[in-house]
């Protein structure tokens, strides 16, 4: 009896013990994680995963928070891995969930881990992050890095107040007969620059919601922190920007995500979640410093040695002949090479070559999204900042970086028929979006930022101007759009806007290359010379390497290496295979000479495909 009842408690507390585990492990998308809560999902994660997955901590922050990466698919073998980073500025908790539940995707789903490590930060910002929790929110993109900002003798002196009491940090107006700004004649609530040539003079000044802690007559110049995460990389590093730090990966979270990556040459894309969208919109060029690869001059101690004028301009595929005839057998000339050897400088917009599949892939995302009637009548997404992950990835790496915006409010339309203006939530099937006000300075960004607020969230994205006794600038008015309307929807619209948009990144992942193998032929050419002809393939849609990482050099080639008993007569014993194309096979040939018949070892090493090795006869 006793046994009994001692093995009726045990299968109990073994039930109750295991739905508290699965409780635990049970990752809901209702609510916006702070890092404590991000850190605490995953560990959970990787506890319920220990085979599969493994916490690296990268950095800890100024404030003190972990910087952590979740790897899965660590039993993968060694293949090529993803990278995903989310919410590098802290501002945009959405990013931070997509994260998360990109995570639990990977790991309730092994065909995407099979051949493939995924490294997943969810927050390398945390305490920028800290803003949308505190308890006067605000938009806070700098971590708790000390910088002085108004180079006087204090830090962190001159912060942003929560003077009405409200709970958010927005704007202060007043009247200054030397303002610049006007109340918009649309709509009253908003603020607008007055236009001289049309003969407006401004009304009020603008400044954000605090005091002039320091009496230094500037309003909230020296706040809490620090450097920006998202614009802290080395690739146009904006270096006259305070927040940037003073250099590329002063503070400890941008470096150690940059020493992390370089550890792993293996990471062959890159996934940024934030406010750009390299998914929807393709990376954007015309940024000045480009060097003109159809419009190149060779500088006048090379010329002299091909024999070329050097006032005379050539393209790239003109080189790329001149050069041909003057390089060591055995080595292919690339525009990387070209680019290195005339000093032509670095490249700042997206190669031509690289654009092609940009450009493929955004179609094919706008009719994904279509097809799970997900609407993309949205404001343009933030354009790439100089300095940002996502840039450095594409042009410091060499790998396809993709960046996705996971929220944008719905872009106001105009009816047909009128003057009033609804929301594209309201209005199906109208082509034509609307266009700014003539004169009145009101952008599609603040009409369709109204819209929501008034539309969806009844007014709450927007504090209405009210009249407050400032210490310093006397009657003031406090209002504005409230922190975070932009970027972050309520939360009980999360869990819906990952699970539409997070399984295109998983597609994406099946672009990447499939360098191998694919065949070998053996030509007995008497006198025991051999000819020697291997076939490599690429069996994924994207080239390797993509034309930015041909052009850099990054990431590391795949080289065939031949080991044995042969006399080698033509051709390299380690030869790189150099660029191959999407779907692609290129042979590699060889004279050897041998007196047996001997087994060689032909090995492709790959430090992002790892490394096939084939036995081949010779002379049968």
């Amino acid at each position: 009896m006793y046994k009994k009842l001692c093995c009726t408690l045990w299968v109990i507390l073994s039930a109750f013990f295991v739905g508290q585990l699965n409780a635990q492990n049970t990752l809901s998308f209702d609510k916006y994680h702070n890092n404590s809560e991000v850190q605490q999902i995953l560990k959970q994660l990787q506890q319920s995963n220990p085979s599969r997955t493994q916490l690296h901590t990268l950095a800890t922050s100024p404030g003190g928070e972990p910087v952590t990466v979740l790897e899965i698919g660590k039993n993968s073998g060694n293949g090529p891995a993803i990278f995903v980073g989310a919410n590098f500025e802290g501002n945009v908790p959405l990013a931070t969930e997509g994260a998360l539940r990109l995570a639990k995707m990977l790991l309730d789903s092994a065909q995407y881990t099979a051949k493939q490590k995924w490294y997943i930060l969810p927050l390398p910002n945390p305490d920028a992050a800290k803003g949308y929790f505190s308890g006067a929110k605000y938009e806070r993109s700098v971590n708790d890095f000390a910088l002085n900002n108004d180079m006087d003798e204090a830090t962190n002196e001159d912060g942003f107040e929560d003077l009405n009491g409200d709970g958010l940090i927005t704007q202060m107006r007043v009247k200054d007969l030397t303002g610049t700004y006007l109340v918009s004649k649309n709509d009253p609530r908003i603020m607008v620059r007055a236009e001289a040539k049309k003969n407006e003079r401004g009304e009020y000044k603008i400044y954000t919601e605090g005091t002039d802690n320091d009496s230094d007559g500037e309003y909230n110049e020296d706040g809490e922190g620090g450097i920006n995460i998202g614009i802290s990389f080395p690739h146009l590093f904006p270096k006259t920007k305070n927040e940037a730090g003073l250099w590329p990966g002063q503070s400890p979270e941008t470096y150690g995500i940059m020493k992390f990556i370089y550890d792993r040459p293996n990471i062959a894309m890159i996934h940024t979640l934030g406010s750009s969208n390299f998914c929807l919109y393709p990376p954007k060029g015309g940024r000045k410093g480009d060097a003109n690869l159809e419009s190149i001059k060779v500088p006048a101690r090379i010329a002299a040695q091909f024999g070329v004028d050097p006032n005379q301009t050539f393209t790239m595929n003109e080189i790329i002949e001149l050069m041909k005839s003057r390089v060591p057998a055995g080595v292919e000339v690339t525009p990387a090479l070209v680019t290195s050897y005339l000093g032509l400088g670095a490249a700042v917009n997206p190669l031509d070559d690289d654009l092609k599949f940009y450009t493929k892939f955004s179609d094919d995302y706008k009719k994904y999204l279509k097809s799970k009637n997900f609407s993309i009548e949205t404001p343009d997404a933030a354009a790439d900042k100089d300095g940002s992950f996502e840039l450095w990835a594409y042009y410091h790496l060499g790998v396809p970086s993709f960046s996705m915006n996971l929220f944008s409010v719905p872009k106001i339309k105009e009816e047909k028929k009128g003057d009033k203006s609804i929301s594209s939530e309201e209005v199906e099937n109208t082509k034509k979006p609307a266009k700014p006000e003539n004169g009145e300075g009101l952008s599609d960004r603040e009409k369709s930022l109204m819209a929501y607020s008034d539309k969806t969230l009844s007014g709450k994205g927007f504090v209405n101007w009210q009249k407050f006794k400032h210490p310093t600038l006397g009657e003031v008015e406090i209002g504005g759009f409230v922190p975070y309307l932009e970027t972050t929807p309520e939360a009980e619209k999360i869990d819906s806007l990952l699970q539409v948009q997070l399984p295109w990144l998983l597609q994406l992942s099946k672009k990447l290359p499939e360098i191998g193998l694919a065949d070998q032929k053996i030509t007995d050419l008497g006198a025991g010379v051999y000819r020697i002809e291997l076939y490599i393939e690429n069996k994924g849609y994207l080239p390797y390497p993509i034309s930015i990482g041909e052009r850099n050099k990054q990431p590391a080639p795949v080289v065939l290496i031949i080991d044995g008993d042969v006399e080698i007569l033509e051709g390299l014993k380690r030869t790189p295979v150099g660029p191959i194309g999407g779907n692609q096979v290129k042979k590699l040939e060889w004279l050897v000479r041998t007196d047996k018949k001997p087994t060689i070892s032909v090995k492709l090493e790959s430090a992002v495909f790892g490394s096939a090795v084939k036995q081949i006869k010779i002379g049968g």
